[in-house]
């Protein structure tokens, strides 16, 4: 039989950026990430999608104990900015399972910094039944990845890997860092090159007849559907506009296996002014 692997593993990403679990209530887990200046957004603020990589892992924790002994795996994250977190903050949020049914589980997440609300998240995770290979979960009620770790050193879109190709092009490949637990990209990561390009084709695109990009472009929302397992690579990441506005810009945003030729996500950003 297949040992049973721990995830995730030590100098894994999510252990780097100091995410924390707190599983003691039965109907709910919180979760806490220091923001460090290596996660934040030009305009000094924890980037959404990093905020998603935590609010990922903690709501899949949680609804793993709902699933046991299956194992589950993120089908769909929307995540929405209400304000921004600034470096030497600490995040904290809670995850709640709003329904747990037999193919799927959804919940829903509320992020503050410092007692000030800072994002929502809703993800939707489906249901995989238990086989040789399923990964444990956590033993402790209180799991402290980042202990014993080293921090973030480098700004996350380096430690990634991201190589701007285009105008809301990115291309990266996969390594052990951003692995999940069936050794795909992990959910989160795949919003964070999401974002990435969003971004990029703010910063570099500007609608001459509404001003944008501004100064400070950064993500206002994020919906990503997970089509695939992102096992192959290399991938890119896509942003094309599907909507401007004075203060605002839509994209379809999808990550491709440019390897495998599939779309592995798809979904929409908003890209807006930072305050």
């Amino acid at each position: 039989m297949t040992t049973p692997r721990i995830y995730p593993p030590p100098g894994h990403l999510l252990r780097q950026l100091g995410i924390t679990l707190d599983r003691r209530e039965v109907d709910r887990l919180t979760s806490t990430m220091p923001v460090s200046p290596e996660i934040c957004d030009a305009a000094g603020d924890a980037r959404l999608a990093v905020i998603g990589v935590m609010v990922d892992m903690a709501a899949g924790t949680l609804t793993v104990r709902h699933v046991e002994p299956d194992w589950t795996a993120t089908f769909d994250l929307a995540i929405h900015r209400i304000a921004g977190a600034t470096a030497g903050s600490t995040l904290h949020a809670v995850s709640r399972v709003v329904r747990a049914g037999r193919n799927s589980v959804v919940s829903e997440t509320t992020v503050d910094a410092d007692g000030e609300p800072v994002a929502y998240a809703e993800v939707t995770f489906s249901r995989l039944p238990r086989r040789g290979d399923t990964p444990v979960t956590v033993v402790a009620d209180v799991v402290d990845y980042g202990r014993g770790e080293a921090a973030i050193a480098e700004p996350i879109a380096d430690l990634v890997g991201f190589d701007h190709r285009a105008p809301g092009v990115v291309e990266f490949g996969l390594h052990e860092t951003i692995r999940n637990s069936f050794g795909s990209v992990q959910g989160g990561v795949v919003a964070v090159a999401l974002e990435q390009a969003a971004l990029d084709l703010a910063a570099s695109a500007p609608d001459p007849a509404t001003g944008l990009p501004t100064a400070v472009p950064r993500l206002g929302f994020l919906h990503v559907y997970y089509l695939g397992a992102a096992k192959s690579g290399p991938f890119r990441s896509t942003a094309t506009v599907l909507r401007r506005r004075p203060s605002s810009l839509t994209a379809r945003v999808e990550l491709l296996d440019v390897g495998g030729e599939r779309v592995m996500a798809q979904g929409t950003a908003i890209v807006e002014p930072a305050d």
